[in-house]
């Protein structure tokens, strides 16, 4: 994986900008959370199956507006959000994530189109951008990669 795509491919010069949290807003060791935000019913059951094998707590919302209270109640570690939401563009939530919950990483995705302006959040507020359809299974080894680095 090179450039921060899963399938090895350019991604217009988005850096990855690794990250670590360990702790809950308490101080306290938690165990690793991950918030999976998409509008999509289907996606999001499927996504949730797959990332409980990684032996995590895992929410899903299907809202910017849901987001952003789960991210101001709890301290996730790692937060798939995508781009197009119904309330919110996704966008104006990864910038409002990276306020509240810096420690949080997120991976930005997307199936539609990202502009100049959208890509240059990304490119300073994102942890990764992936483009939609994902592989499941590659975001499984992904995601423990990911929360192995911040052990």
């Amino acid at each position: 994986m090179e450039n921060g795509r899963l399938d090895g491919s350019m991604d217009c010069g988005i850096r990855i900008a690794i990250i670590s949290a360990s702790n809950d807003r308490t101080g306290n060791v938690a165990m690793k959370k991950i918030l999976i935000v998409d509008d999509d019913d289907l996606f999001l059951k499927g996504f949730d199956k797959v990332l409980q094998t990684v032996s995590t707590e895992v929410k899903t919302v299907e809202t910017g507006n849901a987001a952003l209270r789960e991210i101001e109640a709890s301290q996730y570690h790692l937060c798939f959000l995508d781009l197009f939401l119904p309330d919110l563009s996704g966008v104006e939530v990864l910038k409002r994530i990276r306020e509240t919950s810096p420690l949080t990483k997120v991976i930005a995705m997307t199936a539609g189109v990202v502009t100049p302006n959208m890509q240059e959040t990304i490119e300073k507020d994102a942890y990764m951008f992936i483009t939609k359809p994902l592989d499941l299974l590659q975001i499984r080894m992904l995601t423990r990669r990911i929360l192995e680095e911040s052990a």
